[in-house]
């Protein structure tokens, strides 16, 4: 160990001489670095040598200037993401899996294992390796970065590599910019890991790297999120998919906007999703994005095209957030509806009006009522007037009753027509008709 010292510290001393012995200093790293990154090093399970080969490693990379460093920072960068959870105490993933036990959750845990990561001196010592590329290290970095973030174990190591692509895609933009669709493609692997702070942290760097992207990959990106939410029945996919459109329109605002006519209309859609886990970052989206109302009118084409979509969805939390959109998209619309607007919603609402009651139903009834309402947009268009025939039945519960009740009135009034009811099968009907 004494020896050890002493060769760590004329290497020291050789660094900070500067470029007079740049040659020296190479040669001398060549030996000395491995020797530190093996298991008579970091690798070792004393604590003491653990300790000093982390202590020699940070002063070599803290006093090592670009040229004598740069030959080594791909391999580098590797070992040191891959060592941030070979370093952490043992005793952590224990504490972890029985977190109750101690009156915390798993997830406070992660957050303060994130914190760790953010603080620690060897991700300070990345950063500086990342600050010495060029071209060319650049391009020999990214083989050895995408090994470190594939097969990297354990949340440090996972959460390291998205702290990479983060600093990449800002400090170092314009040498990554040709390695981003690349480096996005392989983060959006990334965001379906089974621990939520990983796949948090890879949905940020997506939002970040989407700064440097093409906007084909941008688009194939959102397209991912829209399988995401569309097609998987777990929950935590269409929460996923929320954090990395939120990610895009926080990170990358530019690229947001330039594409917002095919991104909103499915933001529109998914904040209106029952589960609140799903629907928050869709709505914070929304907010942050969106001005007014006026945007809904701007693509209520496109909106009303998704939900007549999944209004035949199988699903029924798809079919209700469908049904929902239709109903906030009228809403939206302001006191007074355009004829123009009006053919365009009126198939949806009657759609999304026929079928089964379900709990919520008369939010969709409440949105027909004010259609209805609108500058009487039913009565003065014929094509509507030949297709107005809608069912109104008995919701379940008592409140869901009183509204419907209140829906029957108001319409009536609003519509100034002949109505009269039937019932059939002790279900009550209502028909509305033109004299």
């Amino acid at each position: 160990m004494a020896l050890a010292r002493v060769l760590v510290s004329i290497l020291t001393r050789g660094l900070e001489a500067g470029d007079s012995t740049t040659r020296s200093a190479g040669a001398m790293l060549e030996h000395v670095l491995p020797f530190l990154l093996s298991p008579s090093g970091l690798e070792s399970p004393a604590q003491d040598i653990q300790s000093f080969s982390l202590s020699a490693l940070l002063q070599i990379i803290k006093k090592s200037n670009k040229t004598v460093l740069r030959p080594f920072i791909p391999d580098l960068v590797r070992r040191l993401i891959l060592l941030l959870s070979s370093l952490e105490p043992e005793g952590i993933e224990y504490i972890r899996l029985r977190a109750e036990q101690y009156g915390v959750t798993g997830q406070q845990i992660d957050d303060a294992r994130l914190s760790g990561v953010r603080g620690s001196p060897m991700l300070e010592a990345i950063e500086r390796c990342l600050d010495f590329l060029d071209e060319v290290s650049m391009q020999e970095l990214r083989r050895p970065l995408e090994d470190a973030i594939t097969t990297g174990l354990g949340l440090p190591s996972r959460v390291g590599g998205s702290r990479v692509l983060v600093s990449l895609s800002t400090r170092h933009n314009f040498i990554f910019r040709p390695h981003a669709n690349h480096f996005l493609r392989l983060a959006r692997k990334q965001v379906l890991d089974r621990n939520e702070t990983i796949s948090a942290s890879y949905a940020a760097a997506c939002g970040y790297l989407a700064r440097l992207t093409s906007d084909e990959e941008i688009l194939k990106l959102v397209e991912h999120c829209r399988k995401l939410y569309f097609d998987s029945d777990d929950e935590r996919h269409r929460v996923v998919a929320g954090e990395i459109v939120l990610s895009i329109s926080k990170y990358a605002t530019d690229r947001f906007g330039a594409l917002a006519a095919e991104i909103l209309p499915f933001v529109f859609l998914a904040k209106q999703d029952a589960y609140g886990g799903a629907r928050t970052p869709f709505q914070e989206t929304w907010n942050e994005t969106v001005g007014g109302s006026r945007t809904v009118l701007l693509y209520m084409q496109e909106i009303v095209q998704l939900a007549m979509q999944y209004l035949e969805s199988p699903r029924w939390s798809l079919k209700h957030t469908a049904a929902f959109t239709v109903a906030e998209a009228i809403a939206s619309t302001g006191d007074e509806i355009s004829d123009a607007t009006a053919k365009v919603v009126w198939p949806v609402l009657e759609k999304a009006v026929d079928g089964k009651t379900w709990e919520g139903k008369e939010r969709i009834l409440r949105a027909f009522v004010k259609f209805s309402r609108a500058r009487n947009t039913i009565t003065q268009d014929e094509t509507i007037q030949a297709r107005i025939k809608v069912s109104i039945k008995y919701f379940p519960s008592s409140g869901a009753v009183r509204s419907t009740r209140t829906s029957r009135v108001e319409l009536t009034r609003s519509v100034h027509r002949k109505s009269y009811c039937e019932k059939a099968e002790g279900t009550t009907q209502r028909i509305v008709s033109t004299p």
